[in-house]
């Protein structure tokens, strides 16, 4: 029942828990201090509006007013007793929520304004038990529904209590408002350094200025026929990305032991031959220099997995624990046809890997993460006089190409010479053939096979120059 009004009746949000006798969990008073200091000062009012949305409330009544207090915010007017309870009686709802008594009555109701963040824990952590029982009620049914599919419904049972944890709307609409509302949000708090951008840089400058770095929720491919060396260029991009920006990284590497792929990394980081590092000819002032890599190289939030015949599900599920502990910032798979798209029925190849493009991009959105996965090309460039990969070239599946947000092929001019000459460094082509953020254009970058390494051309010079470190 209200404060200021002991005969109505208080009106309850319907759970499955008030099904089974049990009042889901809620704090009433918890509900009122927040709506009363909000309508107290700017301070609480922002702290409020930023962590809470009014479905967080399980009063219907509080959810009103909450949403009144936020319109008026987005709008850009003040937030008091008189102009939320005006916005409620534009809309014919302020008898629904009490009277205009009940809305003068929140302010008193706050013991102490300054203990707004408590208050906002509280709501918050009883919205999200609450949401937790729904969610654990929805997966009890499915299971009896369709129990014959357990690894689905395990996999889905992650990701909606992975998407609470993510404090995510489960509604699935949001209406424009509240968008870009949390737009305007993001892009004040990225200006003020309160919070990260939105996209990753590869640590390339020409690419990144390109791509404007690698979004997050967009899948990356990485395309070229074998030996052009997709997977060191997306493991430089792990590196960089990892030591320069401290941006923590997932590698599934399905083809290398993670081993090698530490080894790689090693020569790339002392420049030193990876041959010498593979087979320990290495000299004492080698091992030093390589001491004191180790050192460098041990502190980057990269973490491995290298299992092979690794299904989209096993990579869902290892990349949302990481989140969780907070370990992911980028995902790399090396490469996708040696995935299992992990179905039963009996589907070609074309169709699996069709598949599993598309789970890789919905995981990369679910995750909020840019996710970059190697793939294969045909042999169809072989075959034409202009070796340089083309988007049908994708092997498998076109739909690699439909799924991507970011289609980039690998070409190295030299490798089809008749005669090439031995060079310690060479130009690298990367053609960006699909970019659905910006441009396409193809970008230079310097190529050294000995280390394994790709690395940035300066600007309007068509050799590169020796490289000077990550």
């Amino acid at each position: 029942m209200n404060a200021s009004d002991p005969g109505r009746p208080v009106r309850t949000a319907p759970s499955a828990a008030s099904v089974l006798g049990k009042v889901p969990p809620n704090s009433r008073q918890a509900e009122q201090s927040v709506l009363g200091c909000v309508m107290s000062g700017e301070i609480p009012l922002a702290i409020a509006t930023a962590t809470l949305k009014p479905e967080d409330f399980y009063s219907p009544d509080h959810r009103m007013v909450f949403d009144a207090v936020c319109a008026l915010a987005i709008g850009q007017k003040p937030v008091d007793i008189i102009t939320v309870s005006d916005y409620l009686e534009s809309r014919n709802q302020l008898d629904r929520c009490g009277g205009l008594g009940y809305i003068s009555s929140l302010p008193d109701m706050a013991p102490v304004v300054a203990h707004v963040d408590s208050y906002v824990d509280i709501v918050r952590q009883k919205a999200i038990l609450r949401r937790l029982l729904t969610t654990m009620d929805e997966i009890r049914g499915l299971c009896y529904d369709d129990s014959d599919n357990a690894d689905r419904l395990l996999d889905l049972s992650a990701k909606r209590i992975f998407d609470i944890r993510e404090n995510r709307d489960q509604s699935g609409f949001s209406s424009m408002r509240e968008i870009i509302a949390q737009t305007i949000n993001d892009i004040h708090k990225i200006r003020s350094g309160e919070m990260q951008e939105r996209s990753v840089k590869t640590g390339y400058a020409t690419l990144d200025r390109v791509l404007g770095g690698m979004n997050k929720g967009s899948l990356i491919i990485v395309a070229a026929r074998p030996s052009m060396g997709k997977t060191a260029l997306a493991l430089n991009i792990v590196q960089k990305t990892s030591l320069v920006h401290r941006v923590p990284c997932a590698v599934f590497s399905l083809e290398m032991s993670k081993e090698e792929v530490a080894s790689r990394m090693l020569s790339v980081q002392a420049r030193m031959n990876s041959r010498h590092i593979r087979t320990g000819q290495l000299t004492q002032p080698d091992w030093e220099r390589l001491a004191d890599v180790v050192k460098v190289l041990s502190s980057a939030p990269i973490y491995v997995d290298d299992r092979s015949g690794t299904t989209v599900l096993e990579i869902q599920s290892r990349c949302r624990q990481l989140k969780l502990e907070g370990k992911l910032g980028l995902v790399v798979i090396d490469y996708m046809q040696l995935m299992s798209g992990g179905s039963r029925r009996n589907e070609n190849r074309q169709q699996e890997i069709s598949d599993i493009s598309r789970s890789l991009k919905i995981m990369a959105k679910d995750l909020d993460v840019p996710g970059i996965a190697i793939s294969q090309l045909s042999r169809a460039n072989m075959h034409r006089e202009n070796k340089k990969p083309m988007l049908s070239d994708l092997r498998d599946s076109g739909s690699i190409e439909q799924d991507a947000d970011v289609v980039m092929f690998l070409h190295r001019p030299s490798y089809y010479e008749t005669n090439p000459e031995a060079l310690e460094t060479e130009v690298a082509e990367v053609i960006i053939a699909k970019n659905r953020q910006g441009e396409t254009r193809t970008v230079n970058i310097g190529w050294q096979g000995q280390y394994t390494m790709f690395f940035d051309l300066p600007e309007g010079q068509a050799h590169p120059d020796p490289f000077d470190g990550i």
